[in-house]
């Protein structure tokens, strides 16, 4: 009997778990959207009054943005100054896919990254500004809306972590 209560325990404090991880899912999407347009004003901001070089204005952002976005940064900023000859896109690509697994990003936000990385390093400052203003601007309206999504389901995953949970142990019993 014991050994009963205990994995009932067990399977809704699992279930339950699972619940609150997909919310918290949907949270850090948001999280990291929100990081990435602080990381592109804060670029936005070096080109405009700063004048410094890509590699310097990436490892200047890296240190103020959250953790993950700023790796991103990071292995950017020393890939060009590695570089041996590769575009400005293609070691973005590889910064970008280096940290992927660490970012809460759908592959839609990926996209849109990828794009505004095909402008770095070779439009003029007014063309560089519009760039990083439309990809501000995308981030901007999702980020509205998944925050409206994500508060709208946090509910719906916490209680079907727990109907989940529930239905597993009506079964099984």
């Amino acid at each position: 009997m014991f050994l009963r209560l205990f994995g009932i325990l067990l399977v809704m404090a699992g279930c339950v778990g699972i619940g609150f991880f997909c919310s918290a899912r949907e949270a850090s999407r948001v999280q990291d959207l929100q990081e990435f347009k602080k990381a592109l004003l804060i670029l936005l901001a070096e080109i405009d009054y700063m004048r410094s070089t890509l590699a310097v204005a990436c490892a200047n952002i890296a240190k103020r943005v959250a953790p993950g976005v700023g790796a991103v940064f990071t292995h950017y900023s020393a890939l060009l100054e590695e570089s041996t000859g590769e575009t400005a896109y293609q070691l973005w690509l590889d910064a970008l896919n280096a940290h992927a697994d660490r970012l809460f990003i759908a592959p839609e936000d990926k996209l849109v990254l990828e794009d505004f990385g095909k402008t770095l390093g070779y439009l003029d400052k007014g063309m560089q500004k519009n760039a990083i203003e439309c990809t501000v601007a995308y981030i901007d309206e999702k980020t509205t809306a998944l925050s409206a999504r994500a508060d709208k389901n946090k509910r719906m995953y916490h209680s079907l972590g727990v109907i989940g949970g529930l239905l597993i142990i009506v079964v099984l019993w």
